[in-house]
């Protein structure tokens, strides 16, 4: 249908960015990547706004070539002009606007293509391997507030036009009288000058409020998505503080700013109040003593009107919005090359670490309070833990390199070789962690299950044997069907086993499972225990579940739910009764 949006996105090429890239370069970069689309927004945007500024002007010359002759056909030509120019404005505005718009969705979506490929696989960036994360608070509201900013076409599009009205306007003045054309130049000059003096502070105060607000936001952010594991620590409290003191800082960076904001209108507003004034009792003043027409009086007070609006939208629109967008650029900026504080953990493996193997399953080890967890190819080993203990060893297998052995006394091998020795992207590419914690992408439940296309053409294959296993051919018989926003069209046990056939799907070497069947029925929960085992043969596999279907299904599990016999690192291993 003509017009109407596209049911996917395009695909966009990354942004590339360079050593010599400051946020200012990058900014101008972004803001004139769409040529093809901000281009024509721009002419229309002109137009627009010039035929608004003509107004006046078509008013003045019909009443000096109608009204003052007493002309009844010159009258109706210029009202037929003064229509058409109302005409013309009013369909470049319309269809300006659509451009603007169009244009600012496509960069935006380029933005956030280039800071999800860096987020999530930032060894593509000049050759360096590195760890995809979870995005932290911080990386979120880059990819959200900061690229709306950044990616804005107005901040382009609407300040050429607005000085392009300014210089018609000035024109048009100097056409009718030279002196006050000179005066409107040079004082238009000299107010927007004194406005960016005046905006100084303010745009300086706006980089830090924005870092502030981003701060806070992210702190939220990270406190809700690790709610569990502040829970299981009882770290409630202190959570609490953490976020109120960051609160507390951002309120009073708001407050400081909101003032300065107001100090920058009211300067602004008399600057342009002050200018007007003088436009118009010189224009005025002229008209009395007989160096000006009717009509040239009328064209000289809709031109100055006119220009307030203009100068006004320069000052209190553009120049804002642009140190916004500066400040934006300057964290995406450091997103991308890895230098946020939000990225941490991401920047990859130094150089000469070791590798594994490729051609066999390495096995499992996990170094925990003094004993050792072992996880042979070809075994399904479960572990029963507290929720505390729990979340721990996951997130530490999950990302070993997040922290040191002190740091969470949990230490992971593979093959025999520390984890942390390994680049990221080996480690990544031979363990798999399904977090207890279930994530769905928009869009339907084969969009959440495929896994890249395999050489070996198992792809569908593997799908569809790991949606039986499961659980999911009850609701996924089609798997076309739309799983809504965050899954928000399934249930809670469902959302559940599409993310456990997703971890399945991969065919990882070693599978990490995280409490993947807590939302399911115990019916379920038996034919997913039954069938874990036989879709996982010839792998390593780690099972961490407090279960007892789940464990009794198990091949060994090892119990640290005896405080005493964990606390003294007295771990042991409990065959499963047949």
């Amino acid at each position: 249908m003509l017009g109407q949006a596209p049911a996917e996105p395009p695909d966009v090429e990354p942004f590339a960015v360079g050593a010599g890239d400051t946020p200012g370069r990058f900014l101008g970069r972004v803001l004139f990547s769409l040529p093809r689309v901000t281009v024509p927004a721009l002419l229309l945007a002109v137009v627009w706004q010039v035929g608004e500024s003509a107004v006046p002007l078509v008013m003045g010359v019909a009443i000096d070539r109608s009204l003052s002759t007493g002309d009844a056909g010159q009258l109706v030509v210029w009202l037929g002009v003064l229509v058409s120019v109302y005409v013309a404005l009013t369909a470049a505005a319309r269809l300006g606007w659509r451009l603007t718009v169009y244009a600012e969705q496509l960069v935006q979506h380029r933005l956030r293509a280039t800071l999800s490929a860096r987020v999530l696989h930032p060894g593509d960036r000049a050759g360096r391997e590195g760890a995809a994360r979870t995005p932290d608070g911080a990386v979120v509201s880059v990819m959200t507030s900061d690229t709306a900013r950044l990616g804005a076409a107005g901040l382009v599009v609407q300040p050429v036009a607005q000085v392009a009205a300014i210089g018609f306007i000035a024109v048009s003045l100097l056409l009718i009288h030279w002196l006050v054309g000179l005066v409107v130049l040079v004082g238009a000059s000299v107010v927007v000058w004194l406005m960016g003096v005046l905006g100084t502070r303010f745009s300086r105060d706006t980089r830090g409020y924005q870092g502030l607000l981003a701060s806070t936001v992210a702190r939220a952010s990270d406190i809700v998505a690790g709610y569990r594991v502040v829970k299981g620590i009882r770290a409630e409290a202190e959570a609490a503080r953490r976020y109120r003191l960051a609160s507390q800082e951002a309120l009073v960076g708001a407050r400081r700013n909101a003032g300065l904001l107001g100090g920058f209108l009211f300067g602004t507003g008399a600057l342009t109040g002050v200018f007007v004034a003088t436009v118009t009792g010189l224009a005025g003043w002229f008209a009395v003593d007989g160096r000006l027409s009717i009509g040239q009086l009328i064209a000289v007070v809709g031109l100055t009107q006119a220009l307030l609006p203009q100068i006004q939208a320069l000052a209190q629109g553009a120049a804002p919005s642009l140190a916004a967008a500066r400040a934006s650029s300057a964290r995406v900026l450091g997103v991308l090359r890895g230098d946020d504080p939000g990225t941490a953990g991401l920047r990859g493996a130094p150089a000469g670490r070791t590798r594994i193997d490729a051609t066999q399953v390495p096995a499992l080890d996990i170094e925990l309070l003094g004993s050792t967890v072992r996880v042979e190819p070809g075994e399904l080993v479960g572990v029963r833990a507290d929720d505390r203990t729990a979340a721990r060893l996951a997130e530490a297998l999950l990302d070993p390199h997040a922290g040191s052995d002190s740091d969470n006394g949990i230490e992971v091998r593979l093959g025999g070789r520390p984890a942390q020795g390994l680049s990221p992207a080996d480690y990544r590419s031979w363990v798999t962690v399904a977090p207890h914690r279930t994530t769905l992408f928009t869009g339907t439940i084969r969009d959440n299950l495929g896994p890249p296309a395999r050489a070996d053409g198992r792809g569908p294959e593997l799908v569809d044997a790991a949606v039986e296993a499961a659980a999911c051919t009850d609701f996924a018989g089609d798997l076309d069907l739309p799983v809504g926003e965050d899954g928000n069209r399934l249930s809670g046990g469902q959302r559940q086993r599409v993310a456990l056939a997703r971890a399945l799907s991969t065919d990882a070497p070693v599978l990490v499972l995280h409490d993947p069947t807590t939302a399911v029925d115990p019916v379920t929960e038996q034919a997913v225990a039954e069938r874990l085992a036989g879709i996982r043969a010839g792998r390593s596999n780690l099972v961490i579940a407090s279960s007892p279907t789940l464990l009794q299904h198990c091949d060994r599990v090892v119990d640290l739910l005896e405080q005493g016999r964990a606390a003294d690192g007295d771990l042991f291993d409990e065959p499963v009764a047949p």
